[in-house]
């Protein structure tokens, strides 16, 4: 997969899309996903969700909409020590070092050295 780059596509194009898709004379979300060029059908399936919800929502950059309030959806960056302070490097590493103890715990009382 890598060596492609995202397409952005316009307000207009995304509204055009869905509405084909819901007036029924294009085919299915497949068909007409690959006749508009896009990569998946569940890209065009998200759209029109978003649609039904508030078409002004297909103005948005899709990749932004799990992002509300400074909550961040799939996996935690990674902590870079040096970007701390001296008090969260401590707080941090404390805590790295009870998961290693509970995990050593754990360990030897399954029988593994």
């Amino acid at each position: 997969m890598a060596g492609k780059a995202n397409n952005k596509y316009s307000y207009e194009f995304k509204k055009e899309a869905v509405e084909k898709y819901l007036s029924g004379r294009y085919g299915g979300c497949d068909i007409l996903s690959r006749d508009l060029g896009l990569r998946s059908p569940t890209q065009l399936k998200n759209w029109v969700k978003l649609y039904r919800q508030d078409p002004e929502l297909l103005k948005q950059d899709g990749r932004r909409l799990g992002k509300k309030d400074g909550v961040h959806k799939g996996r935690p960056r990674k902590e870079k020590l040096d970007e701390l302070s001296k008090d969260e490097q401590i707080e941090y590493l404390k805590m790295e070092n009870a998961i290693l103890k509970k995990a050593k715990a754990l360990r030897k009382n399954y029988g593994e050295h």
